[in-house]
């Protein structure tokens, strides 16, 4: 297995993960992006593939945990990724993994010992952690509010490495933000006009876009011909 089908895997599964919150009405404040049971839905059925991708998991770890996805005025925004082997819930005969919080309202089946993937959304402040929260919860959330956003996600997820995606969500993401006039204010400096603006002030995606062989130069070029 390499490197960009672990991604896109990860991706897939927070996307399941999201509707299974909605369809569900779970409170998921703290969910699995991915078990070892989740596996099995992306043909990963086997114990020596599965030990292949904890591995890739623990090396994307090992050199990008803690990149910073955006830099504001006031601070930065990380992806925060944990990998434990630790006691795990899922709705009874089902393959949805739930947080402990949901199965005081719904009936659960513990999984005594499990890999999983967690990854949050990190504010930094003045080198303090001031935020972190469960990217499933805040996509969760983000449909809730703006239920349009379900469907920018969707398209992403369906072709996550392509340019035309990533502007996609991006600009769905920002259209959100300037809903709140304070946060936007908080986040830049100056009035966002596209999505290639917001990119500049993010590492991560630029070096997403890097990663698949794309240029932000080329782009901006080749908007202005």
């Amino acid at each position: 297995m390499k490197i960009l089908d672990a991604i896109t895997i990860i991706i897939q599964s927070i996307y399941e993960q999201v509707l299974n919150c909605l369809r569900y009405d779970l409170h998921c404040m703290d969910p699995p992006i991915i078990t070892s049971g989740l596996l099995d839905k992306y043909g990963i059925d086997k114990y020596p593939k599965k030990l292949s991708f904890w591995k890739i998991i623990d090396y994307i770890i090992s050199r990008y945990n803690e990149v910073v996805i955006f830099r504001s005025r006031f601070g930065l925004f990380k992806l925060y990724l944990s990998h434990d082997i630790e006691e795990i819930y899922r709705i009874e005969n089902s393959d949805i993994y739930v947080d402990a919080l949901d199965c005081n309202y719904i009936k659960c089946t513990m999984v005594p010992r499990s890999h999983v993937l967690r990854i949050y959304l990190e504010g930094i402040y003045n080198e303090r952690v001031v935020l972190r929260i469960n990217i499933v919860t805040l996509l969760k959330l983000a449909i809730v509010e703006n239920p349009y956003f379900r469907e920018c996600l969707e398209d992403f997820v369906s072709d996550p490495m392509s340019l035309t995606s990533i502007m996609k969500i991006v600009n769905c993401s920002t259209s959100i933000i300037m809903k709140h006039k304070n946060l936007y204010n908080l986040l830049f400096n100056k009035h966002l006009k596209t999505a290639l603006d917001v990119i500049k002030y993010s590492p991560l995606l630029r070096k997403y876009i890097e990663f698949n062989g794309q240029s932000i130069k080329e782009d901006e070029k080749s908007s202005n011909q």
